[in-house]
């Protein structure tokens, strides 16, 4: 293998194929870029040691948002872990908001999580929690496959099918959201097992994978059943622990992971914030001149909403797969209905002449939700699961308003900026919010920690591939030695090893190269074989 990289022209090609990829990734996203341009040669040690968190102080006090974190986890993790956390968030007030919710096999949030945690051990080696908030208001089937598990490494070495899905919940519930759908039962779990009984047979699975996937439903998804959690949310934030404490060599763990809903955690603190016309996101929604000047600055800004056509979904048939996709991706004003068979509606306010404006949707079956836009009956709405907050009303009670650090993906790091401006813009207007204004200003909310990865393994004798928790565990966890080669990285290299999913999720598909599965895995065994840690 060593002589098929020896020539000069063939590594200047992989490097100019490599680069290539890399331009490409840049186009799409700024903070890419800039963090590649800033740091691409720093080794993962000292860019840790140096990482700024976002601190910040908010107009609001934190304390409501540890309240409503320890009484989250209370019922799920006990009482040791929920003081634990709470105690660690009242040290270093920062989350990782870059993951999906769900039972996360995701190689690239999964290996985000690990310098997160590495991050927050340099800021206080004392720290004994790893505190995520992912968002849940994602369907089962997208790009981090909640609907079951992932294998990266397959039976036979296709890079054009890895990673492969191993489905739980059925078909009929792909689109399902994380945040709605019930919990894992034990006849979704044996079915699961049979599935990959076959998937070995036919050769379609390695055998020692089928054994890994075997022990964790078994044991893990099966004992997650027998406690009767009522949502697969609250399901997740327990396995996502479970698999966490599986992926290392040492029995002793030295944190714990804590996921955590973000709707669900938003949705309390809501239930507090909208009982108090003192609050930011009172202030925001209820004062008219404010929340109308707020919905146009954010009008077809990323992750909030198109007015034009929330309007028009009111008067076309959304059951018409041309309207569909035309006016979908719509976002919603500030929250979703939850309509028949737990669907998102997205939501629109009228009314604002009369004086009392509305939430109106409808849903594809021409079904209308109308709920006043008032404070008591938003309450009222959360309490009883008919609404869900919107990205925009989570992270503004959470991040902008109390000035708690949420680090996000490539995604976030631009659109919470601009969400936080747009607050600025329309509170600079007016005299009485000027103090507000400043303190809402001054809250950290671009940070990036995304998009990298540095854990691989083998496809094959000339491919690289990321590598996700089944690997891991089944390689028996990663041991100190791991640790020492991760901090060697560079940044540039971690986010080269993590091309093969960052391209998939950022790259619209006609900008694809049709090799880009074959260059990436290739590329990442030639310059990253010697120097990354490989399961």
């Amino acid at each position: 293998m060593k002589s098929f990289f020896s020539s000069k022209e063939h590594d200047n090609s992989l490097q100019a194929t490599i680069n290539a990829y890399f331009d490409l990734v840049c186009k799409h996203s700024s903070i890419i870029q800039k963090t590649i341009a800033e740091h691409g040669e720093t080794p993962i040690a000292e860019y840790i040691a140096n990482y700024h968190l976002p601190i910040g102080n908010g107009y609001q006090k934190k304390d409501d948002f540890f309240e409503v974190v320890y009484d989250y986890l209370l019922p799920i993790h006990g009482e040791s872990i929920a003081r634990r956390t709470v105690t660690d968030l009242s040290g270093t007030p920062v989350v990782l908001t870059a993951n999906h919710h769900g039972v996360d096999f995701f190689a690239q949030s999964v290996q985000g999580t690990f310098l997160f945690s590495l991050i927050l051990s340099s800021v206080n080696p004392a720290q004994s929690t790893i505190p995520v908030i992912a968002c849940a208001n994602v369907p089962l089937n997208n790009l981090t496959f909640p609907r079951g598990m992932l294998l990266y490494h397959t039976a036979k070495n296709d890079c054009a099918v890895m990673p492969q899905k191993i489905p739980i919940f059925s078909d009929k519930f792909k689109t399902s959201y994380v945040s709605l759908i019930g919990p894992i039962d034990k006849d979704q779990i044996k079915r699961t097992v049979t599935r990959i009984g076959k998937l070995v047979t036919q050769g379609d699975l390695l055998p020692e994978y089928g054994d890994v996937l075997h022990d964790i439903l078994e044991t893990d998804y099966g004992q997650t059943v027998s406690q009767g959690w009522q949502s697969y949310s609250e399901q997740s934030v327990v396995l996502n622990h479970r698999l966490w404490n599986r992926m290392f060599a040492t029995s002793d763990v030295p944190m714990d992971l804590i996921y955590m809903d973000l709707e669900a955690i938003a949705s309390r603190l809501l239930i507090k914030d909208l009982a108090d016309a003192s609050s930011l996101i009172y202030k925001l929604m209820f004062d008219p001149d404010i929340a109308q000047n707020l919905i146009s600055n954010l009008d077809c800004a990323p992750a909030c909403w198109q007015g034009k056509k929330l309007h028009r979904r009111l008067i076309e048939d959304c059951s018409n797969n041309d309207v569909k996709r035309a006016l979908g991706n719509c976002g919603t004003h500030f929250f979703w209905g939850v309509g028949l068979k737990n669907k998102l509606v997205p939501m629109v306010i009228e009314g604002w002449a009369s004086g009392q404006p509305q939430l109106k949707g409808k849903d594809e079956r021409g079904n209308v939700y109308t709920l006043a836009f008032d404070p008591l009956s938003i309450i009222d709405a959360l309490k009883d699961g008919h609404l869900l907050p919107s990205l925009f009303t989570c992270y503004t009670s959470i991040s902008i308003a109390r000035g708690i650090g949420c680090i996000g993906g490539y995604y976030q790091s631009e659109y919470l900026p601009c969400m936080q401006q747009a607050v600025v813009k329309v509170l600079n207007i007016h005299a009485s919010m000027k103090k507000i204004c400043n303190q809402t200003e001054n809250i950290p909310t671009g940070c990036y920690l995304s998009g990298m990865q540095t854990v691989m393994t083998k496809a094959g004798e000339n491919n690289l591939i990321p590598a996700g928790p089944i690997e891991i565990i089944g390689r028996g966890g990663l041991n100190n030695e791991d640790f020492s080669k991760i901090k060697r990285l560079t940044i540039k290299e971690a986010h080269l090893s993590s091309l093969f999913e960052t391209i998939p999720d950022i790259i619209p598909f006609p900008e694809r190269n049709s090799t880009w599965h074959q260059d990436i895995p290739m590329c990442c065994n030639a310059l990253l074989e010697d120097k990354i840690p490989l399961v």
